[in-house]
């Protein structure tokens, strides 16, 4: 599904789980390690002058050799940019290429994170946001949330194409809530309760189908909870969490509280996020 595999690097240990990470998951695949610099393109010459540019190449060559000492026929690429990450990092988003960087370091600081605004520009294209826990404490498996939505068939049609590449299980959740605005006051609550989740569960096999027609052997589950707080439960005794983004752009997208943004600022575990294409 993907073609190339893009992961910044910047030095801190998150940024290192994240490089490291995409070596061991797709060492099949060009990888690319970019470290943003900051500064402008017209500063080269001062950086040359005081070798400020030379060492900040030299630290991201040695880890270039040290992933290569690990993984031996990764073909890997390194590049210094000028800029900001999300300068360097979002030119890169495209359908084929996988972007991936660290989770945030204190991610109830803010909720601007490096990972969130990446997922938030449209396009078309893939982010993973990776934590820095050691992939090996982490059983082989995918889980996928799905809301009904079309977008949410594209991160199934993805979850299920990374399944298959770990030769792990693929599971399909979703999760649904009972309107705030129901008066439980009234006799027909349970009855129009059992209708929802009836309809929830619907959608839920919608998804699963879907995934059969690709060729994945899925199983489902459908939890009653705040989908964030279920994805992110079920997602942390996992290998991989997938979800889509529905594309909201701007402010508001922070400042409604996604599904998909608030695990980018909290991931359990590696986390994709497939961003609809324009």
């Amino acid at each position: 599904m993907f073609t190339r595999v893009i992961a910044g690097w910047d030095g801190t240990a998150e940024s290192q789980a994240a490089v490291e990470w995409a070596a061991d998951r797709y060492r099949d695949l060009p990888l690319m390690l970019i470290h943003a610099i900051g500064g402008r393109p017209t500063d080269a010459e001062y950086q040359r002058a005081t070798g400020e540019l030379s060492a900040e190449r030299t630290r991201l060559i040695d880890v270039a050799e040290q992933l290569r000492a690990t993984h031996p026929g990764l073909h890997l690429q390194t590049e210094t940019a000028h800029g900001s990450a999300i300068e360097a990092l979002e030119p890169q988003l495209g359908p084929d290429t996988l972007v991936v960087v660290g989770g945030p370091d204190h991610p109830r600081a803010t909720r601007w994170t490096l990972g969130s605004r990446l997922a938030g520009r449209r396009g078309g294209g893939t982010v993973a946001v990776v934590p820095a826990v050691p992939a090996t404490e982490r059983p082989l498996g995918v889980v996928v949330g799905v809301d009904g939505s079309h977008a949410s068939l594209a991160a199934v049609e993805l979850a299920a194409a990374e399944a298959d590449r770990l030769g792990s299980s693929l599971e399909v959740v979703h999760a649904w809530q009972i309107p705030q605005e129901w008066d439980t006051a009234y006799h027909e609550y349970s009855s129009d309760v059992a209708t929802l989740e009836e309809i929830h569960h619907g959608l839920l096999d919608d998804a699963i189908e879907f995934a059969h027609g690709l060729g994945a052997s899925p199983t489902g589950r459908l939890e009653a909870g705040r989908p964030t707080e279920v994805l992110r439960r079920l997602g942390a005794d996992s290998a991989l969490l997938v979800v889509a983004s529905h594309g909201a752009r701007g402010l508001s997208r922070f400042f409604l509280g996604s599904v998909s943004h608030d695990l980018l600022v909290e991931p359990p575990s590696p986390v994709l996020i497939v961003a609809p294409r324009s």
